[in-house]
């Protein structure tokens, strides 16, 4: 359905200002278990008049579930906003997004909100079954994505060789590409001295290319290093003051820090510690 931001010819609660109290975020969690995807979503809003439609069998919360890359579309019901969705992993890959909506099931006469805006005031709606009720923010799903290892550099970012004397940072693949000349990169693979030594690497090579990606990031934001980093932001409560802020005036100084686990404080402790046989 993809929803989202749509105007309809008659009031539906969660379309902008249409209905108020606007419903809450969806709560959505998900778990892996026996080769089955089960997505957990939880719809929160306050309207009674919708809930008693809904109680008297005249509507249904519905999740759509789609996945293109896959063909994958089926719709789910549930009575009281919650949904425990089980789909096979092998019928999901890349992006799903999940549509929720309070979609009417039998004619409804007269249809009135107490939330109506004050614009519908004194006007009243005859709804027919497909017509939506309520409209909920979209969530969205990549199958693609390891999320149990989301906070390790190389679910987004990947170190390479190249025949260029300069480094450089390539973002047109599913990962950043870190790309080192053919020197540098045979020490950074075979010196234990370079590679076992995160903190450094964190605050100097890597936090520059992260930058680098992240100043460009609506440029590429279909690609998953950039899904990845979305995800992050989306769900992790340390990045949560950039969810509702465009990536154009993300503070990409502070966002790159979060995002690596603050590599400098991390390269200032490594630092400080004692030489051996110091």
């Amino acid at each position: 359905m993809n929803l989202n931001n749509i105007s309809f010819p008659y009031p539906v609660l969660g379309s902008y200002d249409d209905i108020m109290p606007r419903p809450e975020l969806p709560e959505a969690s998900i778990v892996v278990e026996n080769g089955m995807y089960v997505f957990s979503i939880a719809l929160k809003y306050d309207n009674k008049d919708i809930r008693d439609l809904i109680n008297d069998d005249f509507a249904d919360h519905v999740c759509e579930v789609v996945c293109p890359a896959t063909r994958f579309r089926k719709c789910f019901k549930s009575k009281d906003g919650n949904f425990e969705i089980r789909i096979p992993k092998k019928q999901l890959g890349g992006k799903i997004t999940f549509s929720c909506t309070v979609t009417v099931k039998r004619m409804i006469f007269n249809y009135h909100n107490e939330g109506f805006h004050a614009d519908y005031i004194g006007h009243r709606f005859d709804m027919e079954p497909g017509d939506i009720l309520a409209v909920f923010d979209q969530i969205t799903y990549n199958a693609d994505i390891k999320y149990d290892k989301l906070k390790a550099v190389g679910s987004f970012m990947v170190i390479e060789e190249t025949t260029d004397p300069i480094p450089q940072t390539l973002l047109d693949r599913d990962k950043i590409r870190l790309l080192l000349p053919t020197e540098l990169y045979n020490s950074y693979k075979d010196d234990t001295r370079v590679n076992s030594n995160p903190d450094i690497l964190h605050a100097s090579l890597v936090l520059n290319s992260l930058i680098f990606a992240l100043c460009r990031f609506d440029q590429y934001a279909n690609k998953k290093w950039a899904e990845t980093i979305m995800y992050r932001i989306q769900t992790d409560p340390e990045l949560a003051e950039f969810r509702e802020t465009d990536p154009d005036e993300w503070r990409v100084d502070k966002l790159s820090q979060l995002l690596l686990g603050k590599p400098y404080e991390r390269l200032f402790r490594t630092l400080s510690q004692p030489i051996d046989g110091e």
